[in-house]
């Protein structure tokens, strides 16, 4: 396989592997604009905001995990062909986006609209 897609894919699934790891052991305390799982809902509240990115966290490490996991199938497997690499990111937004949704799903099952913890 060519150097620069070898870099290609390195900078894709790894890469976001490291980054999710450390959002995984190093979640937001605190509700802020900049860092962590940011909708509307996940910042209602304190509660919200916590599960939310403990939640979004491990979905996250897990979609960059599988990434990774096909992109080494591709580079193991001699796939020369460069559009290999937008599948790879194409599977990334895929999977990112099932993450997405999968925490949006948890947090209707645990919190109302207005942030409050629904009762069991």
């Amino acid at each position: 396989m060519e150097t620069d897609l070898i870099a290609g894919h390195l900078s894709c699934g790894p890469l976001l592997v490291l980054f999710s790891f450390i959002y995984l052991k190093y979640q937001p305390k605190e509700v802020n604009g900049i860092y962590g799982y940011r909708t509307k809902r996940s910042m209602k509240n304190q509660d919200v905001w916590l599960t939310a990115n403990k939640i979004s966290a491990k979905y996250m490490f897990q979609a960059s995990v599988a990434t990774t996991i096909f992109q080494g199938l591709g580079i193991f497997l001699g796939n020369n062909d460069p559009t290999y690499l937008l599948y790879s990111f194409a599977f990334l937004i895929i999977a990112i986006g099932i993450s997405i949704w999968l925490t949006e799903v948890m947090l209707n099952q645990l919190f109302d609209k207005e942030g409050n913890r629904l009762k069991k």
